[in-house]
């Protein structure tokens, strides 16, 4: 159940503003993004398991390809996270402030609630196994929003002919508050993500699953989390099509908020704050943990020396002060700023960081693709069949249409 941890803010604000503004028609994107998201982690995860080399590091792997391609996609895994942080510590913030009944200025009651919250996660940069602590946290935001969403998603009902329609790759004329190509390379860099998908390989390492004995339970457990995903954006995605407001932009998290009051009262709001909440609390010292853990890896592989490859497979990161101190200032407080009354809206912030984040796919995506289809990087009898390299051709094209949609839009 370890995917569960991906259920970001990006994924609820990304498919309610799509549902909000489109309708059903950008659905097909919601599917396509988890189906490769699926396929690239799935790689990811063998080669961890399955490799020659008795690595439990794909930062080990960009090293035996390239040695400086470690370095890089750590330093843009790093710059990613401080672009996630600013959007999910700000959500943080005003899930928080609404659930404690908005005391006080609302602009500024969202970045003190949101400093709170960052002052307890640096208290706990001190707890050793974070991802355990922060992956219950994360089923229970899955609980609370699979009811919240599901239940409204029955209430209200859905078109079943639009629904089909909206898997058909349509790409409408933009009609909301924000471009339909940007909200598309969106769902695939938020949902089908980038370099927030190399962080599974310390869910196994926190796990202990390193050796291809432990391949089929990984593959369940991202199964399971893939299609619990997929039931929670749908549902979130059928609330947002069959709302009242629907068809209107929705550039404010307040107004995501009011799909679920609009439909079954205040209770609805509560919930979705709630979910907000648990979701962005989860996300932010997870993610500031595994960027932070990304960069420090990528460093060290390609900086070490000759022959130590095992040794800085051992290293213990966490441990050294400059992790915590990387971690905490520009991953927690420097993002902190962005909870600002002067800063963008926390639904613009979410769009765009993750239209960037479509960016370093392609990159990534080809250094999986060389890594687990040559007999050179994997135990023989786990060398991608023909139809796993057709399927990570396939995400690395969709990669590689993504990351110019997201350039085309923002510029």
């Amino acid at each position: 159940m370890m995917a569960l941890a991906w259920m970001s803010a990006g994924d609820l604000v990304s498919s309610s503003v799509s549902g909000a503004d489109y309708g059903y028609a950008l659905m097909w994107a919601l599917v396509l993004s988890l189906l490769a998201r699926y396929v690239f982690v799935s790689a990811i995860a063998k080669y961890v398991l399955c490799n020659n080399s008795s690595s439990s590091s794909i930062m080990a792997g960009f090293a035996r390809i390239w040695r400086p391609l470690p370095a890089i996609v750590g330093l843009c895994a790093f710059v990613l996270g401080f672009g996630y942080a600013t959007y999910i510590i700000k959500g943080a913030g005003t899930a928080f402030y609404n659930l404690i009944g908005r005391p006080g200025d609302s602009e500024w009651g969202v970045f003190y609630s949101a400093a709170a919250l960052v002052g307890v996660t640096l208290v706990l940069l001190f707890k050793h196994r974070q991802y355990a602590t922060f992956e219950f946290i994360a089923r229970a935001a899955a609980v609370i929003l699979v009811c919240s969403f599901g239940s409204v998603a029955l209430i209200q009902g859905f078109d079943p002919v639009n629904f089909l329609e909206g898997l058909t790759f349509q790409v409408p004329e933009t009609t909301g508050g924000i471009e339909s190509v940007v909200i598309v390379a969106a769902l695939i860099g938020g949902v089908g993500g980038s370099t927030t998908n190399l962080m599974y390989n310390y869910f196994l390492q926190d796990k202990g699953w390193l050796t291809p004995r432990h391949r089929k339970i990984q593959l369940v457990d991202l199964g399971v989390g893939m299609l619990v995903i997929l039931v929670i954006n749908l549902a979130i995605w059928v609330t947002a099509a069959e709302t009242s407001v629907a068809g209107s932009a929705l550039d404010d998290v307040n107004a995501l908020a009011m799909l679920l009051g609009s439909t079954i009262g205040p209770i609805g709001q509560v919930l979705f704050w709630l979910g907000l909440f648990f979701i962005t609390f989860t996300t932010f010292p997870a993610y500031s943990y595994g960027q932070t853990k990304l960069l420090m890896d990528g460093v060290a592989n390609t900086f070490r020396a000759r022959g130590a490859e095992s040794e800085v497979a051992s290293e213990d990161f966490e441990k050294k002060p400059a992790f915590r101190w990387l971690q905490g200032v520009f991953l927690l407080v420097l993002p902190l700023t962005f909870s600002l009354p002067v800063m963008p809206s926390f639904v613009e912030l979410t769009i765009l960081v993750n239209a960037l984040a479509a960016l370093a796919g392609p990159v990534i995506i080809v250094g999986i693709f060389v890594l687990t289809t040559s007999k050179k990087y994997m135990q023989r009898r786990y060398v991608n069949r023909w139809w796993e390299t057709v399927a990570l051709l396939v995400v690395g094209g969709v990669g590689l249409w993504a990351s110019y949609q997201a350039i085309a839009g923002i510029l």
